[in-house]
């Protein structure tokens, strides 16, 4: 029997979910409903819908022109290509017939040239298959976020302590809101290109760490200023040879250390940001970290790799526990209470839970153990939910799980339950979009009192605080 047997019936076409109290599922009118009729939990929360006119647009890569203007002199052809887009791209107009008419003996050195660059580049990417991909197309191909390129909400990220949210638009802008004040800061400086991901520093205010092409950018915003266009002057860029893009960041839940990674570095770079100097963790096999996620406690670390390996980084000596998936690689990965983590490899509908590690207990049996099968079903309504899975969320409780799907633009949120050494998971609830909006990415406030918080943006720019609140 499907778990999505349990769930409670979607509203109607008109209505939309919009909360959970004291398990009742709470629907209303997506026009005109309200969630204070239902609860004030988030009265105070920002309001936020990220429409194209808010946006500062800027230039896509796909505008980039790739012509060369004819006018220009060879040699003027050939040194612009290599200034932007590379030494082979410029080969290959030095190797064109048809642009270099003049030196006939250049055309048949460079394309000798280019065989043997092309060559030399297909034997790497066979050894080193991670780094095929380049600038954006890693980002976009390792991102949790549904269709990251072209959404218009990249990322989010709730402070730990405070009602404050970060939010990376697709214009590259990082805009700040939060409930106490009225005016919304945008945190953008030159360096600020292609976002991924955004994490804030425990225990400080005004700390926040932007993940992105170039690097590792950290604001710090006076949280009592009235600029809502904070300069460069407050940002610092941490950037390292062979480490880029970074395609995730995040910070240990001391404050103290802030990881990153980037699918094309096998190393994972530990930061002091105080004295802008990282240590790289380094392992041979497994292809690039695309992501990082530190347990609660701060004790490990779980390390996500380009292919079916992944690592369990043991904080206090810094060694690692490997691990393989079984078919693909790791998709998705949460901790949650008494060390527990919870993984999904890509493709597949099953999310497993790994406990009681060897690094902790000395054993060298454990295995992953799957805990929920999420495999793709058809409901009364005729909705799809379930199968591959795109992202996980688990609250900072423990005591509710979101999945995103890939094919899906249901959000499924599960109850979770540990009763000693067993992982139990129960339905709870769908979270469905307004029309035909899809589900781009999601996080739960770490702050949230009295339940559980989950904020879902949507493929139309709207940003959904949905909490479950208990008496």
């Amino acid at each position: 029997m499907s778990i999505f047997q349990g769930f409670p019936e979607l509203p109607g076409a008109e209505d939309t979910p919009l909360c959970v109290v004291n398990e009742i599922y709470c629907c209303a009118n997506s026009r005109y409903g309200n969630i204070s009729t239902f609860t004030n939990a988030t009265k105070n929360h920002p309001k936020i819908n990220v429409t194209k006119d808010i946006q500062h647009h800027k230039i896509s890569d796909e505008n980039v022109s790739l012509y060369v203007d004819v006018e220009d002199k060879l040699l003027k052809k050939i040194t612009s290509v290599w200034y932007k887009q590379g030494f082979l791209d410029a080969l290959s107009v030095a190797a064109d017939p048809s642009i270099n008419r003049d030196s006939p003996f250049l055309a048949i050195t460079a394309s000798y040239v280019l065989k043997i660059a092309n060559l030399v580049t297909s034997f790497r990417y066979f050894i080193q298959p991670h780094l095929k991909d380049i600038g954006p197309k890693i980002v976009s191909k390792y991102s949790r976020t549904r269709n990251w390129s072209t959404a218009p909400i990249k990322c989010i990220a709730w402070h730990p302590h405070t009602t404050k949210i970060a939010v990376a638009t697709a214009d590259d802008n990082v805009r700040v809101y939060c409930s106490e004040v009225s005016f919304v800061s945008t945190l953008k400086c030159k360096a600020q290109g292609h976002v991924s991901s955004l994490s804030w520093r425990p225990y400080s205010a005004s700390e926040l760490a932007v993940g992105c092409e170039q690097g590792v950018i950290v604001w710090t915003v006076d949280p009592n200023s009235m600029f809502t266009k904070p300069s460069s002057s407050n940002a610092v860029v941490l950037k390292r040879s062979g480490h880029s893009p970074v395609t995730d960041v995040s910070w240990s839940p001391n404050g103290d250390l802030l990881v990153s990674c980037c699918g094309a570095d096998t190393s994972m770079l530990v930061w002091d940001v105080a004295m802008e100097t990282a240590v790289p963790l380094r392992r041979v096999a497994g292809g690039g970290i695309v992501f990082a996620r530190w347990s609660l406690d701060a004790s490990r670390i779980f390390a996500a790799t380009s292919s079916i390996i992944f690592r369990v980084w043991d904080t206090q000596n810094w060694s690692p526990e490997r691990w393989c998936a079984r078919g693909c690689r790791v998709v998705t990965a949460c901790w949650g209470p008494k060390e527990v983590v919870l993984f999904a490899a890509k493709g597949e509908p099953i999310v497993y839970a790994l406990c009681n590690m060897g690094l902790l207990s000395g054993a060298q049996t454990t295995k992953a153990q799957p805990v929920l099968d999420v495999t793709k079903v058809e409901l009364p309504s005729g909705d799809i939910v379930g199968g591959p899975i795109l992202d996980t969320c688990w609250d900072p409780t423990g005591r509710y799980l979101a999945i995103l799907f890939e094919e899906s633009y249901l959000v499924a949120i599960f109850c979770t339950t540990q009763l000693m050494m067993q992982m139990k998971i129960t339905p709870c609830c769908f979270v469905c979009g307004i029309d035909d909006e899809m589900p781009t990415t999601m996080a739960f406030q770490k702050n949230f009192t009295e339940g559980a918080c989950l904020t879902i943006a949507w493929s139309s720019g709207r940003l959904q605080h949905f909490p479950i609140v208990y008496g």
